[in-house]
């Protein structure tokens, strides 16, 4: 057999095992975590800081965003629009009559952890 015609039998056969191998795909499932809650009465702003923000993208509409006055579950409270979003903080001003109950990051629909905050 000549060289070539043995090379293309192979590379033949490479290409079609290739085909029949599953696809890789890629999945997130990691829940976000929220690890502290900072209330700075000096700028009215409230910090979130934690794990597995994501960049925010889409905002309310992409199902990101923060729930402030909710209850332990995260029912209730108003949804918020950070004002700064990175994957470990989050900047908001403190909204107007969330008053007392737990603070949620909410990442394209999946809900963190619930931390107390008190707000004013």
């Amino acid at each position: 057999m000549r060289p070539t015609v043995a090379l293309g039998l192979m590379l033949g056969l490479i290409l079609s095992l290739g085909a029949c191998a599953p696809k890789a795909q890629i999945q997130s499932n990691v829940i976000p975590t929220l690890i502290s809650v900072n209330i700075d009465e000096a700028t009215g702003n409230l910090s979130l800081q934690g794990r597995y923000f994501g960049d925010g993208q889409g905002g309310l509409n992409g199902g990101s965003y923060v729930i402030v006055g909710a209850d332990i579950y995260g029912n209730g409270g108003i949804r918020v629009a950070p004002s700064t979003w990175t994957a470990s903080k989050l900047t908001l001003p403190i909204p107007s009559g969330a008053g007392r109950g737990y603070a949620f990051v909410v990442v394209k629909g999946v809900k963190s952890n619930g931390l107390p905050a008190n707000l004013p």
